[in-house]
């Protein structure tokens, strides 16, 4: 028997509502909508919320943005939120009937979903990895988006096929948001919070950071940057703790990047503190990096860079630009 039971299936495994009330009363099964009950044992998953919510209303219910992203397995959800927090997105075709309103569920409506952006993963109907990858580079914030996107390309989304899409929405609502988003993104980041650095240095007007270089050490070995600007020889490195607990992790990080400044390159440590906190202080750093390495700013680049502190010392000005 499977961990989602909708009142038809039940039927179909001979199950009566009798028997459904008895296992509920039992705790062998939740109930969790009017005609869907859970088997298994976390039933505020999302992907469990969104198959029911899709069962319980129509066909039609498709499971988008950050939940969708959510269920092709990426790390979507807004720092600090866990999936039992999110509520399920679902986009609604403009001639269905909209759900029922509940707690936990967010809907659109739209009549410009193709049937060939719709797929079905785990019993629940979602938009597909290239939709998704577009909806959320189009609507979530500046840094999630990337950060969104930078995951999906890394799948083997096109950015070709994104481009092409970004074009044809010229003129609507977050086009232009949906067309940086997409010449941001980097599939080569490891992490949400690699891709948020890369795009507040690229935001200041610094130079661009290239993902994951690879370089040979001395000793042979191979080791790639987090990011960095070959031509000022400027590595930058996220580190937040979460990886780099132990003793010996600590010490081989040391090393490693002990062996790196042998071969000439100057490291930027970006810690978590700083990327949350004030990423003003951090990118100072690297400004400063760049320069003792031969970056000389046009005009242009230094007031866009002191634009750019100045945007990032201001918590309210920081959300307007990051957060909204």
């Amino acid at each position: 028997m499977e961990d989602y039971l909708s009142s038809p299936l039940a039927g179909a495994y001979g199950l009566t509502h009798s028997d459904l009330s008895r296992m509920v009363a039992t705790g062998r099964l939740q109930r969790i909508t009017r005609g869907g009950f859970y088997a298994g044992t976390d039933p505020q998953a999302l992907a469990v919320r969104a198959r029911a919510v899709g069962v319980a209303t129509s066909p039609d219910v498709i499971a988008c943005r950050r939940t969708a992203a959510w269920l092709w397995g990426l790390d979507v959800l807004p720092p600090g939120k866990g999936q039992t927090q999110w509520p399920v997105e679902v986009v609604v075709l403009s001639r269905a009937r909209t759900p029922p309103r509940r707690p936990g569920v967010v809907a659109y409506q739209t009549d410009r979903l193709s049937p060939y952006d719709v797929t079905t993963l785990g019993g629940v109907a979602l938009t597909t990895q290239e939709r998704t990858a577009l909806d959320c580079a189009r609507w979530l914030p500046r840094l999630e988006a990337v950060a969104a996107l930078d995951q999906f390309l890394a799948r083997g989304v096109s950015r070709a096929g994104l481009v092409a899409c970004a074009a044809e929405l010229g003129g609507r609502r977050n086009a232009r948001r949906l067309r940086e988003v997409v010449d941001l993104g980097d599939g080569g980041a490891q992490s949400p919070p690699e891709s948020w650095v890369r795009v507040l240095v690229t935001d200041a007007g610094l130079p661009r950071p290239r993902s994951q270089i690879r370089l040979v050490l001395p000793n042979e070995r191979v080791a790639y940057l987090d990011m960095g600007v070959e031509r000022y020889r400027v590595g930058i490195e996220y580190d937040g703790g979460e990886h780099h607990t132990s003793a010996e992790d600590t010490a081989h990080d040391e090393w490693r990047r002990a062996q790196i400044r042998r071969l000439g390159w100057t490291l930027v440590i970006v810690r978590k503190d700083e990327l949350f906190g004030s990423p003003a202080t951090f990118l100072e750093r690297v400004a400063e990096r760049l320069w003792d390495g031969g970056w000389r700013p046009s005009p242009e680049e230094s007031v866009r860079l002191q634009r750019q502190l100045r945007l990032l010392g201001s918590p309210e000005a920081r959300h307007r630009r990051y957060a909204a």
